[in-house]
């Protein structure tokens, strides 16, 4: 009997999340699965005329920065997961990240979810709160949370 046949690893590109690929690619390996790699984009529109962005318009601005998440997903798959048979990118359009990680998950069947927690504890816990806690709490699935102690907060 397989563990898991589909794996969706969240990744906010941080250090923290390599710690998730890592283990789903043992997990991969070990059940002959297949990784989704997804980042959730709040499409909250961008602040026009920021540093660097110029005099761009809003409608500029989104497919620039959709085209540099997808380019940095495509980064990170080939450069964490690469030796995984059967690895595919989503980018999740969602105003809070842990339903857009569930609901994608839902959708596209998936049946473990492997991501990391950032450590934070205190009041930076209790102000931004946990994607992962909640994800833990809503998935339809197991969701193997793995602690990262970089960039922890006490």
């Amino acid at each position: 009997m397989k563990l898991t046949q589909n794996i969706l690893v969240p990744t906010d590109f941080s250090a923290s999340s390599l710690l998730a690929m890592g283990a789903a690619r043992i997990l991969a390996s070990q059940n002959d699965a297949k990784i989704t790699l997804v980042h959730v984009m709040d499409p909250t529109p961008l602040t026009i005329g920021a540093p660097g962005l110029g005099s761009m318009t809003e409608a500029e601005i989104e497919p620039e920065v959709e085209a540099r998440v997808h380019a940095e997903l495509t980064r990170v798959r080939e450069e964490q997961l690469g030796d995984v048979d059967s690895v595919k990118t989503a980018l999740v359009i969602s105003r809070n990240a842990a339903d857009g990680i569930v609901h994608y998950a839902d959708k596209e069947g998936v049946d473990m979810i492997v991501m990391a927690t950032h450590g934070r504890s205190g009041l930076t816990h209790f102000l931004i709160g946990s994607v992962a806690e909640n994800v833990v709490r809503h998935a339809n699935c197991p969701v193997l949370t793995l602690r990262s102690k970089i960039g922890a907060t006490k």
